[in-house]
Order: C-alpha cells, then sequence, then structure tokens
C-alpha cells in the first residue's frame, strides 16, 4: 500500500510540474515576444508569479501543520484550473495586456504559495529510508515533468497558443484524480501524522512560531541564508536574464529559448539521478555552499558573452549545480526540523527562495535598463563570490553531514 501510494504522489509531482514546465515558457515569452514589453515590465511579470508567495507562503505552511491537507490540496488545484479558464476566454477575445498578463501571473503565484509547501510536505511524509534518495526521485519526477511541459510549450506557443492552458488543466485534473486515491488508501503512518497535527486557530504567534524554530538553529538559520542569495542573485536574475538574452543577444526565438529552459531541466536531473544511484552524498552542508562559488562562476562565464555552444554549456552546467543544491538542502531541510513544525519550516524556506526571487527580478529588470545584461550578470557574479567567502564563519552548516529519514519520524 506504501509504495502504490508513493506512485501516485509521485504522478502528482510529475503532472504539477508539467503544468509548471508549460508557465515556464508562456509567462516570459508572453511579455517578451507577444506583448514586447522591455525589461522593466519583463521583470515586473516575472516577479508578479513570485511576489504573493512573501504574504502567502507562511499562511500555506501553518495550513499544512493544521490539518487536513487533501482537502486543501485539491480545492487549490480546482482554484488553478478556474485561473487556466480565465487565460483562455482572454486570449479567445484577444484582451490579453500588461494589466491581465500581471493579474494572470499573480494568481498563480497565489496558488504556488500554498502548493510549493504541500507537495515538500507529502515527500517527507512519504519516505521510509535513505531521504537524500528519497527526496531525489522526487526531484527526477519535477524535472522530468518540467521537461516534458517546456518541449510541449515550445513546439505549440507559435500556432497553438490557446492549448497550452488546456494541457495544463488536464494535468491539474489528473494530479486531482491522484490526490483522491491517496486520500482514500491512506495507511497508519498517514493517519498518525493527521492526528499529531495542529488544531489551533490561525493566530500571530502560530505565524511567528516557524520563524522561531529558524532562528534558533544555526543551521536552518544560516541554510535559509543561502536560500535568500540564491533567490535574489541567481533565480531572479536568471529568469528576466535569460529571455533577454535569448532575444537581444543571440536573437533566437521560442523554440531557442525552450532549448535552454530544457537543458537547465536536464542539468538538474542528471545531478539528481547521480544522487539517486550514490543514495547519500557526505558533507551536504559544503555541498550546497559551494554551489553559491559554482553559480558565481557560471554567472561570469554567462557575462563575457559566450558562444552558443559555450552558452549551452553554461546553463546546463547550472542546471546541474542547482539540482545538487534543491536535493541537499531539503534533505538538510527536513532532517533539522521537527515534525510538528515542518509545514512552517517548510514554507519559511520557499518563502525565502521565492520571497528573494521577485526581488532579484526587479532587480535585474531595472538594472539590464540602464547597465545592459551582461553587466548584470557580472554584478552578480561578484556577490555571489563575497557571500561564498563569508560561508567560512558559519562552521555548523559546513559540518553537517550526511541526514536520514529517522530524525523527522
Amino acid at each position: 500500500m506504501q509504495i502504490q501510494i508513493t506512485r501516485y504522489y509521485l504522478s502528482i509531482v510529475f503532472l504539477l510540474s508539467l503544468a509548471m514546465g508549460i508557465q515556464i515558457i508562456v509567462i516570459p515569452w508572453v511579455a517578451t515576444h507577444y506583448l514586447e514589453l522591455s525589461s522593466f515590465y519583463i521583470g515586473l511579470v516575472q516577479s508578479a508569479v513570485l511576489i504573493p508567495n512573501i504574504a502567502l507562503l507562511v499562511i500555506g505552511g501553518v495550513s499544512l501543520d493544521k490539518g487536513e491537507l487533501f482537502n486543501k490540496f485539491q480545492g487549490v488545484l480546482l482554484f488553478s484550473s478556474l485561473i487556466h479558464l480565465a487565460f483562455i476566454a482572454l486570449l479567445v477575445q484577444q484582451g490579453l495586456s500588461l494589466f491581465w498578463i500581471l493579474f494572470y501571473a499573480f494568481l498563480l503565484g497565489a496558488v504556488n504559495a500554498f502548493v510549493q509547501p504541500y507537495k515538500e510536505y507529502l515527500a517527507g511524509l512519504f519516505a521510509t529510508t535513505e531521504l537524500q534518495a528519497h527526496i531525489a526521485k522526487n526531484r527526477v519526477c519535477l524535472y522530468i515533468g518540467q521537461a516534458v511541459g517546456i518541449f510541449i510549450a515550445s513546439q505549440l506557443y507559435q500556432s497553438f497558443l490557446i492549448y497550452l492552458p488546456l494541457i495544463q488543466i488536464m494535468a491539474l485534473f489528473l494530479a486531482f484524480l491522484c490526490l483522491l486515491l491517496i486520500k482514500r488508501g491512506k495507511d497508519t503512518v498517514l493517519l498518525t501524522r493527521e492526528k499529531n497535527q495542529h488544531k489551533e486557530t490561525l493566530s500571530y504567534s502560530l505565524l511567528l512560531s516557524g520563524f522561531k524554530v529558524c532562528w534558533r538553529s544555526t543551521v536552518l538559520r544560516s541554510l535559509l541564508t543561502l536560500t535568500a542569495v540564491n533567490g535574489f542573485f541567481h533565480i531572479g536574475v536568471f529568469i528576466v536574464a535569460l529571455p533577454l538574452l535569448v532575444k537581444t543577444v543571440y536573437r533566437g526565438d521560442v523554440e531557442f529559448y525552450s532549448f535552454l529552459q530544457g537543458l537547465f531541466t536536464l542539468g538538474m536531473l542528471v545531478s539528481t539521478l547521480v544522487i539517486i544511484y550514490r543514495k547519500q552524498l557526505d558533507g551536504p552542508g559544503r555541498r550546497v555552499i559551494f554551489s553559491v562559488l559554482y553559480s558565481g562562476l557560471i554567472l561570469l562565464g554567462l557575462s563575457a558573452g559566450p558562444t552558443v555552444e559555450g552558452l549551452l554549456f553554461l546553463v546546463f552546467l547550472w542546471g546541474v549545480v542547482v539540482g545538487v543544491s534543491a536535493t541537499l538542502s531539503r534533505s538538510i531541510l527536513q532532517s533539522f526540523t521537527e515534525a510538528a513544525y515542518i509545514g512552517r519550516v517548510i514554507s519559511i524556506y520557499q518563502l525565502t527562495l521565492f520571497g528573494f526571487a521577485p526581488l532579484g527580478a526587479l532587480f535585474a529588470g531595472f538594472a539590464i535598463d540602464y547597465l545592459g545584461i551582461l553587466m548584470v550578470l557580472k554584478i552578480s557574479a561578484m556577490m555571489s563570490f563575497i557571500v561564498f567567502a563569508g560561508t567560512f564563519f558559519i562552521k555548523k552548516l559546513w559540518d553537517v553531514e550526511a541526514v536520514d529519514i529517522q530524525s523527522i519520524k
């Protein structure tokens, strides 16, 4: 029964990631190509996807610890389907504008503020042994789903844009059905965890409790600091700079942009498969720290304006680095957090990552207008080097060794 439920969960991860892969292509390319917005407004649109996380992620995490996960998850999926239906109506009526793409992006970001912690929570809930390998399997389904979504979007965007939100709705519906199957087949572990969840009403102190847990732990505090850096200087800059690089520097089209996104996802997939094969990587804290250095080196390489082949290699390599960092960060997070607070701590992690990303996107969009893409990439690289140098003073994270699932059961 446990194996069957895990398969349903991994199917949910794949389906939601497929829908996300389509979103990764559609939103920035609609802003760049369909509406032909400037770099500042492209940054604003990308930020609109991420900004709701600042306000809603912690609430999403608290809602996890308060129980009724499956009902809430299903409701979020239904609401997301309605958002895509509204987008289809705008396309049919040719009423898409800056305001509506911002509103569409904002609503998707609000939904994601609940979907992200819900998925992360279930990842730890269904783990039995070898936490790194289990989370890596989760990430593999995520990356494959994103790659499939990106491929579909690249093939249909030019002539069949309206089909893309329909495919997203279909993926959400199938994920909804998988949740129903999990809910009907819940085992003793799931029932016990649900009974032990908090029943307090939503309050200011309940929202703050997760932050207090993170602050008291040197490891979690250090991990979240690096996560903020990744969100601002890496994710935020990446989502704005990449489509502009394709359009202005390399004169590419949506297929080339999709190929780069797919290559980035392939890099994440390859590194995650290695973690599954190895089952346990030692020194996960050190590896997360060095990922900041490697990301800075890649940004520096991109700022040099490499050839197309060099661009492809650097984007793939960055995917490899992100795959290792994302998997190990989540394994550390779940291993150093008590079960009673896991929902809130996961949401704070997501809040840090996707809360700083829109700030980075706004910075990139504004700075590119004045300094150019290559200079902004160089500034981000320099900041990565400075942060890496500062991690030599964070001994607790450096010393984190391999972790397993026992600490959260």
